[in-house]
């Protein structure tokens, strides 16, 4: 299986071409592990993947929580439905974020200000 991989300013656009099964979710895994020692955030593309394995669910999810404790984005793109039931069903989209298109989700990275940081900023008492 083909990863592509784009960067574009602190932002790597990884697109892989085939399904996230067997070797596919190892080659995943490794590109993964590259771009998190790097200090850019991800979008993942999934255009090209019909079919995702637990595994690759699980290697996902993991990194989402790694990306999300360092402060970085980790952001999904462009999932079919079925793929999107799945990670529903599993609850990983409790934990990472998905957009119709790049655009969407490289925006939403914005200030890196995630939902937590702007709740407690928002619920601090005034202390002046």
């Amino acid at each position: 299986m083909e990863i592509e991989k784009q960067k574009k300013d602190n932002v790597v656009v990884l697109s892989p071409k085939g399904n996230l099964v067997y070797n596919g979710a190892i080659e995943l895994e490794d590109i993964l592990k590259s771009v998190y020692e790097d200090t850019c955030n991800i979008i993942l593309n999934f255009r090209y993947v019909k079919y995702i394995s637990a595994n690759a669910l699980g290697i996902i999810a993991y990194y989402a929580s790694c990306f999300r404790e360092k402060q970085r984005g980790f952001k999904l793109i462009q999932i079919n439905t079925n793929i999107k039931k799945l990670m529903d069903l599993t609850g990983l989209l409790r934990i990472v974020e998905v957009f119709e298109n790049e655009n969407e989700a490289i925006s939403s990275m914005g200030p890196r200000v995630g939902k937590l940081e702007k709740t407690f900023l928002w619920s601090r008492e005034d202390v002046s």
